[in-house]
């Protein structure tokens, strides 16, 4: 015996489409034998009426498609295929169903680690100690006085000594002359540049180093020397010099 194929039924837009296509294909059944058996400008009339009601049919019947569409979505299914049924409702577990309203069992939640305890200890200083500065060498001291005095010229010697603990090397001596007619000749123990009537005095090889408790000595000749000619500035390191208690102008 053969089984018959039973057709699933048929969703409410699948029936409207089916009716739109029937309508359609009537309407130009009809338009065919319009335009056959009214000839002329009155057929042309009719025929025109016919295209506008049949094209408002379709807008109607097609704003119905898209309405019933919209307000059933989860009843769609493609033509010749039933709908799936609807899952089965969940199992309630064993003791009854949960009363209304009633909250929800929070989740457990782990212990909170055990806070450190504070120390009263104050923080320990973790850094290398550092080694105090060296000491800054002691100031040099000039002291200076003439010699030797003529009319032409005279002679300069000029100690210069250091009253500290440790050597000290390299040193400046600068001298001012009253006029810049004066000159500086034969000097020993420093080299000499001149800038005027000012004369710049840096140590030789031999007195570059003056020890601890110690002291170099520079000599230098002036010419030109009338009246007034003894030096009216004299500095060592920028500190002033000292004239000798003996220096004496013979």
């Amino acid at each position: 015996m053969q089984k018959v194929r039973q057709r699933p039924p048929r969703t409410l837009p699948v029936a409207l489409l089916d009716l739109l296509l029937a309508a359609v294909a009537a309407v130009r059944g009809s338009i065919r034998r319009l335009a056959r058996v009214v000839p002329g400008r009155l057929g042309e009339r009719l025929l025109a009426v016919v295209v506008v009601g049949t094209a408002l049919g379709v807008l109607v019947g097609t704003g119905l498609l898209v309405v019933a569409l919209l307000r059933a979505p989860d009843q769609l299914a493609p033509l010749g295929v039933a709908a799936p049924p609807s899952p089965p409702a969940e199992a309630i577990p064993d003791g009854g169903p949960e009363p209304a309203g009633a909250a929800a069992t929070p989740p457990a939640t782990s212990p909170l680690p055990p806070t450190p305890k504070r120390t009263t200890d104050p923080p320990r200083d973790t850094r290398e100690p550092t080694a105090p500065p060296p000491a800054s060498p002691a100031a040099l001291v000039a002291s200076y006085a003439t010699e030797n005095v003529t009319l032409l010229n005279y002679t300069v010697a000029v100690t210069i000594s250091n009253p500290g603990r440790g050597p000290v090397s390299d040193w400046t001596l600068v001298i001012t002359l009253p006029r810049r007619t004066q000159a500086v000749a034969q000097v020993e123990g420093a080299e000499t540049s001149r800038d005027g009537a000012t004369w710049t005095f840096v140590p030789s090889a031999k007195t570059r180093r003056v020890p601890a408790g110690g002291a170099v000595q520079v000599r230098f000749r002036v010419d030109g020397a009338l009246l007034d000619a003894a030096p009216t500035a004299c500095t060592i390191n920028g500190a002033p010099c000292r004239r000798a208690p003996e220096a004496a102008d013979h």
